[in-house]
């Protein structure tokens, strides 16, 4: 594996991403072993050296929610009848353009195939993001992911369905069979009228899904299999749910309480954002003709959303970044940038959003001692941007991606790498 010595007119160091100026990173074997002031990081004669001048260099960012559904973001309600190696095929390249666009790990919330994009990628046979994956949702019965036309009975068949603290567990295990990392769970729907069954039409009347014990059911077996659980959850009643029930990650979770608030930042959950979901939703009303019903529905959820991110900031929450994108045409991968700019935009300082978006969003993957800041003897995961990075609309135009020491074919040439170096 090539050996590289990249120097920056800024690069960010360590946990706390604290700007080091005329700064260097050694990189051999897939790791960093050098980063701090260019005078101190050694020049080994096999030591490829990138020079970026006047950019900014930074951890490999992390979507720490997105889908590999590898469908039309327009079609999902064919998820579950579309054939998988399409599905497989249409989600590798667009995992493709995640690494491009600078993510370097990626956290996917739920698709039966994610098990097995994720080996495909660490076996090289795809280019991606390093993944963590969830493999299929799990659900009850008429839950967050299971309504009609599909019969419950085809859930039940596949474990997406699961009722019953004994059914429960033995769907996550059948998740460790299939070689998920992580366990996800649907906490909140829509009640029974609702047109938008999975978000619900109005985030402030959500019904649960599970009982406590279900959901303890499902943490302990997780637990003991060494996966952590993470749940979708919408609401008051949901978010204490999954508090109550023991789960380690709390997907969107707004529309709560300060009391609920409060328990969040005393517990030290970590919150996943998922602005840019509805940002680009509400970006495609006109051009895909959504439907004046489904719009309101999700003006009344960003309206949420906004004002408990707002709160949250206030009173401490543990943000990552997630953006819960599942691809075009509406969902493009290669636009997960946008969640920096739009926590930015609802008042997260720069400097928090950073971290939210790279050390928080590894340890909410679980890989914080592997990736997520530039730090010595983790994974040279990384990338490059011109300039100063004052505005984190920049992070959308990465010049240089490093993942696991390797740089990504089609930033070669940018950087002065001969393309079979």
């Amino acid at each position: 594996m090539p050996c590289y010595r990249i120097s920056a007119k800024s690069v960010l160091l360590g946990d706390d991403l604290l700007s080091c100026t005329d700064g260097a990173v050694l990189v051999d074997d897939g790791q960093i072993v050098a980063a701090g002031p260019d005078a101190t990081v050694s020049r080994p004669d096999h030591a490829a050296a990138i020079d970026l001048g006047d950019a900014t260099l930074l951890p490999g960012l992390v979507d720490a929610h997105m889908h590999t559904f590898g469908m039309s973001s327009r079609g999902l309600a064919a998820l579950n009848t579309e054939r998988e190696p399409y599905r497989a095929l249409r989600a590798a390249g667009e995992l493709r353009e995640l690494l491009h666009a600078g993510f370097t790990s990626a956290r996917c919330l739920g698709s039966s195939i994610g098990p097995d994009l994720r080996r495909a990628i660490d076996e090289g046979h795809i280019e991606g993001p390093r993944l963590v994956v969830a493999g299929q949702f799990i659900s009850s019965t008429g839950g967050t992911w299971d309504a009609p036309p599909l019969p419950s009975s085809w859930g039940r068949a596949t474990t997406a369905v699961a009722d019953g603290a004994e059914q429960i567990v033995q769907a996550v295990r059948e998740r460790a069979r299939s070689g998920a990392d992580f366990i996800k769970l649907g906490l909140s729907k829509g009640g029974v009228q609702d047109r938008y069954h999975a978000w619900g039409d109005d985030p402030h009347a959500q019904a649960t899904t599970y009982s406590v014990e279900e959901v303890r059911a499902a943490v302990d077996e997780a637990h003991r299999n060494g996966m952590k659980v993470s749940a979708h959850a919408i609401g008051l009643a949901a978010v204490n749910l999954a508090l109550d029930g023991g789960v380690d990650i709390i997907e969107h979770g707004y529309a709560i309480d300060d009391q609920t608030r409060q328990r969040l930042v005393w517990e030290g959950k970590i919150v996943v954002t998922t602005i840019s979901q509805l940002y680009f939703h509400r970006a495609a009303y006109d051009e895909f003709h959504y439907p004046d019903w489904e719009r309101d529905v999700y003006e009344r959820h960003w309206l949420a959303m906004r004002r408990d991110f707002e709160l949250g900031l206030k009173v401490g929450i543990r943000y990552a970044l997630g953006t819960d994108l599942v691809g075009k045409p509406t969902h493009p991968l290669s636009r997960a940038a946008k969640e920096f700019e739009l926590a930015v935009e609802w008042g997260m300082a720069r400097e928090t959003a950073l971290r939210a978006g790279t050390v928080l969003g590894a340890e909410a993957l679980g890989i914080a001692g592997v990736t997520g800041s530039v730090t010595n003897g983790k994974s040279a995961d990384l990338i490059a941007v011109a300039g100063s990075l004052s505005n984190l609309a920049d992070l959308a135009s990465p010049i240089l991606v490093m993942k696991q020491g390797e740089l990504v074919p089609g930033f070669m040439k940018a950087v002065g790498i001969p393309s079979r170096w």
